[in-house]
């Protein structure tokens, strides 16, 4: 009976050793995570021992353990020193895009607890990005770095995989309770029920949209990565970091004041034409607001979303406030034409309508 229970947790004992590799090795699927002609020593690799505490067996703290691969190459050199890395494989310095301004911030560890709800329920959990929170290291193919990730939908409800991008960033910036007081639940900004917003969880509203750059189309789809992303374009893509603000993929002055000019509008001018823009084919006074007031995009338009009015309007408190009627609103009047009440840099738009009256 004794040697009977010795040989079934022998048995068993070699099935959990062997049983997690199977689908980390599965090479048809392209796991690099799991090709031993990428890894030189499988599952060893990565996990000796008992590892370090709070890590899943792993000789340091888990961001600074992905660097030896996704680092410099002088930590790369070193892995492949240890015949733990093939001369032959490939990666990214992706720990160089860490140190831009505007970052993930990784280095913000070991405040995980296993099963997490995400969004957050609790308004006290401290923001937190891990690699793991993007990319599952057994599971991410070469084709679908989110592969075996959790996502959050447009419904909020959690699915087992990333099905769209909007997904994976739904999990941290949009129902959780612990949003900074600058931020916004981005899942309300792009709902599809509001007048407006930009196509990242469906088809937009707006029909008539005469700057947009081909192959760009009324009928598009756009992702977050689209505007957030690496602002170097020979770089790793993704949103790891940026020089530029709210990890931008290129610039957006969201501020008042200064000239018009292709770079200060960069990311906006990726997708709308410049001069569609200045020249006032989609509204009347375009050019008069950027160029002649000096009036950022954002003082009017919101890039994600208005849940309260049409062609994204959502004026920016910081440089607008109510007009001398005490109304801050914009009334849509139709095709191309709408009224204003708000204060703008001391021009008080008493219930203005356009075309005809801005001025």
């Amino acid at each position: 009976m004794l040697r009977q229970i010795s040989k079934l947790f022998f048995y068993i004992l070699i099935l959990v050793l062997i049983a997690p590799a199977v689908p980390y090795s599965d090479v048809n699927k392209n796991r690099p995570h799991g090709d031993r002609s990428k890894l030189l020593r499988g599952c060893a690799s990565c996990h000796i021992g008992h590892g370090r505490y709070n890590t899943p067996m792993l000789p340091e703290r888990k961001e600074d353990f992905c660097f030896r691969c996704h680092g410099y190459s002088s930590n790369v050199e070193k892995t492949r020193g240890l015949g733990k890395l093939s001369s032959s494989s490939k990666s990214r310095d992706i720990q160089t895009e860490f140190e831009k301004p505007y970052r993930h911030p990784v280095e913000k560890i070991g405040i995980h607890r296993h099963g997490e709800i995400l969004p957050e329920l609790d308004p006290s959990m401290p923001r937190h990005a891990e690699c793991r929170d993007c990319h599952h290291h057994h599971f991410v193919t070469t084709d679908n770095k989110t592969e075996g990730i959790m996502g959050t939908n447009r419904y909020n409800l959690r699915n087992n995989t990333v099905s769209f991008e909007y997904e994976l960033c739904f999990n941290c910036h949009s129902r959780s309770a612990n949003l900074p007081v600058d931020q916004t639940d981005k899942a309300e900004m792009f709902d599809v029920s509001n007048p407006s917003f930009h196509p990242v969880t469906e088809v937009g509203k707006n029909q008539d949209v005469p700057s947009l750059i081909s192959p760009l189309t009324t009928e598009s789809i756009i992702k977050c990565t689209d505007c957030h992303n690496n602002n170097d374009p020979s770089g790793p893509r993704g949103p790891h970091a940026s020089i530029y603000k709210y990890i931008l993929t290129k610039n957006f002055t969201s501020h008042d004041g200064e000239d018009e000019g292709p770079f200060r509008y960069e990311l906006c001018y990726g997708c709308h034409r410049r001069d569609s823009i200045l020249g006032n084919e989609s509204f009347s006074y375009h050019e008069l607001h950027i160029s002649e007031g000096r009036l950022s995009c954002r003082s009017c338009h919101n890039p994600h979303g208005s849940r309260e009015n049409s062609h994204l309007i959502d004026f920016n408190s910081i440089s607008v406030s109510p007009s001398s009627n005490g109304e801050l609103i914009y009334v849509y009047l139709g095709h191309r034409s709408g009224q204003c009440s708000l204060t703008c840099h001391s021009k008080n738009h008493n219930a203005v309508t356009y075309p005809g009256g801005l001025r």
